[in-house]
């Protein structure tokens, strides 16, 4: 693949907005390519990892295990993600466990950056790091907003419940 095409993939990632054709190509010097098949995890909640993940083509599933009305665990999808979104953004930010599922929906292409070779290029070029993370801080600010708002559409108090919170304190 020409660098004029590594730089036209990249440029279509919304974490990388904002970067010129010079800082893209020393992204690409850093990323590499993963082809996932329909239905398989590219990993699971709770697993340890460091990649952080952009969608080249195809679809991704978001799952987290919710408890059921009998009490089992399964997974429920919370969000689909699309060409140019990202998941495993976290790892850049924390270690942290994965805290959902990811799976792909059809065949997916994905773009991989390791935790360890974002950081060595941030100290490298302060200027990618400040993008980068300027545009994962907006993208994990609409997830939490969209997250929220179906958790919204969740909840159901039954019994009058936060009332009754309040009336015994």
């Amino acid at each position: 693949m020409t660098n004029l095409k590594v730089i036209e993939h990249l440029r279509r990632a919304e974490i990388f907005l904002g970067l010129v054709d010079a800082e893209l190509l020393k992204v690409a010097a850093v990323c590499r390519g993963l082809k996932v098949a329909a239905g398989k995890a590219i990993f699971k909640e709770g697993d340890s990892g460091n990649e952080l993940y952009i969608i080249l083509d195809g679809c991704v599933r978001v799952m987290i295990n919710t408890r059921g009305a009998d009490g089992s665990f399964a997974p429920s999808t919370i969000n689909r993600l699309y060409p140019g979104q990202c998941f495993g953004e976290m790892i850049l930010l924390n270690n942290a466990a994965r805290s959902a599922t990811v799976e792909a929906v059809d065949t997916t292409t994905l773009i991989v950056m390791y935790e360890h070779d974002f950081r060595q290029l941030c100290e490298s070029d302060p200027r990618i790091g400040y993008v980068v993370i300027r545009n994962l801080a907006q993208d994990l600010a609409f997830k939490l907003r969209s997250s929220n708002l179906l958790l919204r559409g969740q909840i159901r108090w039954q019994h009058d419940e936060l009332g009754k919170a309040h009336s015994s304190s």
